[in-house]
């Protein structure tokens, strides 16, 4: 019996733990890029109008977009527009490609596919929502957006 109440124990504890996601769905704010071990952060440009909501202190974030329906994810450029690349998720990894059919031959787009377009071991960060997304060359630290807007609403309700 005391068996049974450890596994049941065990068991509560790791289901109340934070995991990595199952799902990347939705926009998550780049808190940090390293690559090569040096800090970068994309500059996109862009001739479209985008309408976007910002959250309080990420005002100027660029964002990582997971749409999990078509295995996609739109990332920002680095002095290039953005550019959208299939995505593969297998347990604790994340796998950025190039989309067949989608041809991002110019020159412009050669530095946001270098250090975008890996394999990453998805991690947990330190702050509740961050994840860490690491490979050879590049590493990145991300937020999820949801998560950073309902605590800035929290924290507007509760007085903070």
């Amino acid at each position: 019996m005391k068996k049974l109440y450890s596994i049941f124990l065990l068991l509560f504890i790791y289901s109340c733990s934070e995991r990595i996601p199952t799902s990347l769905e939705g926009e998550w704010v780049i808190d940090e890029i390293k690559y090569l071990n040096t800090s970068v952060y994309p500059e996109t440009i862009s001739s479209d109008i985008e309408i976007s909501f910002n959250v309080v202190g990420y005002e100027n974030a660029e964002k990582i977009k997971f749409i999990n329906e078509h295995s996609a994810v739109i990332l920002p450029g680095f002095k290039s527009e953005k550019i959208t690349v299939d995505f593969i998720k297998n347990g604790n990894q994340v796998e950025f490609k190039e989309h067949k059919g989608l041809n991002y031959t110019d020159e412009s787009y050669e530095l946001t596919k270098r250090i975008f377009l890996h394999k990453y071991e998805i991690l947990k960060g330190e702050e509740k929502g961050q994840l860490i997304l690491k490979s050879d060359s590049t590493s990145l630290k991300i937020l999820n957006q949801d998560l950073l807007m309902g605590n800035r609403n929290n924290n507007l309700f509760n007085g903070y």
